[in-house]
């Protein structure tokens, strides 16, 4: 998502994840960009201003009452919202008030298996 020309910061709580993310963007020649180890929420809840565009790739249970109510309140422009749980990413996008769905992608990532993902963009609609 980063490229040389875009600022980037990324938000994860695992630091082995921080680690591949910084080592990719290095070999990207990027720069611009910062890792945070934080809690998701938390980091939402402390900007002073909204970002154009959030990027979110939730574990299984999904994003949860307290960020989307944390995504409602900080307002981006824009939100992707990668699921690999498709019960999650329908109840996420219920509480994702503010939003409304433009645009969905499957991706068969593991064939032979019921596993995929879904790709979603939503655009904010109120507020």
């Amino acid at each position: 998502m980063a490229s040389r020309d875009l600022k980037v910061t990324g938000i994860e709580i695992s630091a082995s994840a921080i680690d591949c993310a910084t080592r990719s963007a290095s070999e990207m020649g990027i720069s611009d960009f910062t890792f945070q180890a934080l809690d998701s929420t938390a980091f939402a809840m402390a900007q002073n201003q909204p970002p154009e565009l959030l990027v979110v790739n939730p574990p299984r249970r999904g994003l949860g009452q307290q960020l989307c109510g944390s995504i409602n309140q900080l307002q981006p422009a824009w939100l992707i919202y990668s699921s690999c749980n498709p019960a999650t990413l329908v109840a996420d996008l219920r509480l994702l008030e503010q939003y409304q769905l433009e645009k969905a992608q499957l991706f068969d990532m593991f064939p032979h298996s019921h596993h995929s993902e879904v790709l979603t963009l939503l655009k904010r609609t109120a507020g």
